[in-house]
């Protein structure tokens, strides 16, 4: 997609363009779908979809709230670990007979295949954005709240080398909206909080993150969350990445 002299102009007070991962510039497929296929593979066969997803967003938050980010700072916990003990209780949840090493097999089966293409999918306009950003000179780079699998991620989606930096929040060792994440980019590069933009989809974690550290945010956000009250914001959330970028080629933005 071509540049534009009004996209330029209205990120020319930004020296850093950072970007949220998961639903912003990429989207998990079917992961449900990928459980029960990966454990019929292996002989566990009638798991019922529903109670599969009620089941793992149990335990996802059950494990984020007792292992918080990714298991960090739980003793003798690996990243790894933490996804493998998720799989495990998430499968319990559903079948409490199902034999312990067929258990291991589907969690370490599934720890490796949600790190490759087959599991994620581009977000439209995607790739079209980070390039745009990447010609304006820009230092271009990833926040996410994510363990230090995201490069592999990102390169079996084809981000490899679009970006200058990928921090996780495992790495930082604060998950958004910590304005400690938010502080390592602008730390590193030596620029100020109001020199760096931040684009994501959650208000909480992504827009008000950023902000509250100092920082400028849009906001993708389709269909709006309606426990939210982000009228104040209207200006800054978009229904979608590819109306962000038109928006930004083609219009004067008045931050």
């Amino acid at each position: 997609m071509p540049l534009t002299a009004q996209f330029v102009r209205n990120l020319q007070r930004f020296r850093l363009v950072t970007f949220d991962v998961t639903d912003t510039l990429l989207r998990l497929k079917d992961p449900t779908t990928q459980y029960i296929q990966t454990a019929a593979t292996n002989g566990v066969v009638g798991l019922e979809r529903s109670k599969m997803e009620l089941c793992f967003r149990k335990q996802f938050k059950w494990m984020s709230k007792k292992h918080p980010n990714f298991g960090r700072d739980t003793p003798n916990m690996e990243w790894q670990s933490w996804w493998l003990h998720l799989v495990e209780r998430t499968f319990n949840g559903m079948d409490a007979d199902i034999p312990q090493d067929k258990l291991k097999t589907i969690a370490e089966q599934l720890l490796i295949v949600f790190r490759t293409s087959v599991c994620w999918q581009h977000i439209q306009c995607a790739s079209e954005f980070v390039q745009c950003v990447r010609q304006t000179g820009k230092c271009v780079g990833v926040i996410s709240n994510f363990d230090p699998s995201l490069p592999q991620v990102l390169s079996a989606m084809g981000f490899d080398k679009k970006f200058d930096f990928i921090l996780t929040s495992y790495e930082a060792g604060a998950m958004k909206p910590d304005a400690g994440i938010f502080e390592v980019p602008v730390k590193r590069l030596q620029i100020a909080p109001s020199e760096a933009l931040h684009i994501g989809n959650k208000f909480d974690l992504d827009f008000l993150g950023a902000r509250n550290s100092g920082w400028s945010s849009l906001l993708v956000q389709s269909p709006p969350d309606p426990k939210l009250d982000t009228s104040s914001a209207a200006k800054y959330i978009f229904p979608s990445l590819a109306k962000m970028l038109q928006t930004l080629q083609s219009q004067e933005f008045a931050w």
